[in-house]
């Protein structure tokens, strides 16, 4: 079974593989005293004629009932109740129910003619013999209900961690494909620009490629994280532009930064994603980020002259709301993006 939450002791106890032998001792002890009490009710009338012989008829009738629970909870439930077979599992558990107590009288009946005892009952066609055993009936139905509806509950908790984990696994997933990442055509400018400057300045040539080489590590590892901190994400953009600028010396940009943001986190790569939409048809950006209780606000404005692609920030939307779900506003125009996430967690 999976994992059960560690701070619910009743739970732990009924469903941890490490307390097995405890369940099965408890449920060993509580069918004793049940039994051995039912035997002893019904001979309390010639308990001195017995002697220890009663301890025999205990422990038969023990015998008997618990080789009908451990039916039960080894093949009767795993087999129909747990597998959706209802009307199968009930009439089953029915039939064995009305039988223990049937053979109990049946069993009481043949020893006190085999040991010449008085009869506790004075006909045992009686029909009231019937409503007893029907009511003996219904408490033993109880009992064994009892067991099947634990194993149901394990199985549903089962089944709802089992989806939580899947729930789980597809967030991350679509989180990953959703998450910015660096554009092939990016990558491409920069790397044809190294080339054409290797030869005439080399030194230029470096700066590009090392700073492409801490972008691409700052993708590959820092980003694996839930949340880093934003200044190591505007640290990100500053760099990207400033390799943007090397194969495009007509963009131009600036970052405006508001109130104490060093101990603000975010989700990495939110940022990239807005501007590599933007950056296209644009050479002039302004960007700004505010802090004010615990609202992020994240403003771009540029010189573009075309209208957003909605299809394309679909796709960021998205993303937010995986990880902001109602914590976000995002407003698009023409030449201004604004970002309003909660950060309060």
């Amino acid at each position: 079974m999976n994992k059960i939450k560690e701070n619910n002791f009743l739970t732990v106890f009924l469903f941890n593989p490490n307390y097995r032998i405890w369940r099965h001792l408890i449920f060993i002890l509580l069918g004793t005293i049940i039994t051995f009490n039912q035997v002893f009710i019904a001979y309390q009338d010639c308990q001195g004629e017995l002697g220890n012989r009663i301890y025999l008829i205990c422990f038969s009738s023990f015998i008997l009932y618990l080789i009908a629970m451990y039916f039960n909870y080894f093949y009767l439930t795993p087999e129909f109740l747990l597998k959706g077979k209802y009307i199968s599992y009930t009439i089953v558990l029915c039939i064995i129910v009305f039988l223990l107590p049937t053979l109990s009288i049946v069993g009481e009946y043949w020893v006190r003619n085999t040991l010449d005892l008085p009869h506790r009952l004075t006909s045992y066609t009686n029909p009231l013999i019937l409503i007893d055993n029907l009511s003996a009936t219904v408490i033993t139905a109880i009992c064994f209900c009892g067991v099947s509806v634990i194993m149901l509950f394990g199985k549903w908790m089962t089944g709802n961690q089992q989806v939580a984990r899947l729930e789980g696994e597809r967030i991350r997933s679509e989180l990953n494909k959703l998450k910015g990442q660096i554009a092939p055509a990016f990558l491409s400018k920069t790397l044809h620009s190294a080339s054409i400057s290797v030869e005439s300045e080399p030194q230029k040539t470096n700066d590009i490629l090392m700073q492409l080489g801490q972008l691409l590590r700052y993708q590959l590892y820092d980003c694996n994280r839930k949340r880093i901190l934003l200044k190591s994400e505007i640290s990100f953009l500053t760099k990207f532009l400033e390799l943007e600028r090397s194969s495009n010396l007509n963009i131009q940009y600036r970052i405006h930064i508001e109130g104490n943001i060093n101990n603000v986190f975010v989700a990495p790569m939110l940022f990239i994603s807005l501007i590599q939409c933007i950056i296209a048809d644009s050479c002039m950006l302004d960007l700004s980020f505010g802090l004010e209780d615990k609202t992020l606000a994240f403003t771009c404005k540029s010189d573009n002259d075309k209208p957003l692609d909605n299809k394309t920030f679909s796709f960021i939307e998205q993303r937010l709301k995986l990880q902001y779900p109602d914590k976000y506003s995002l407003m698009l125009s023409q030449e201004i993006v604004e970002l309003k996430i909660d950060i309060s967690e």
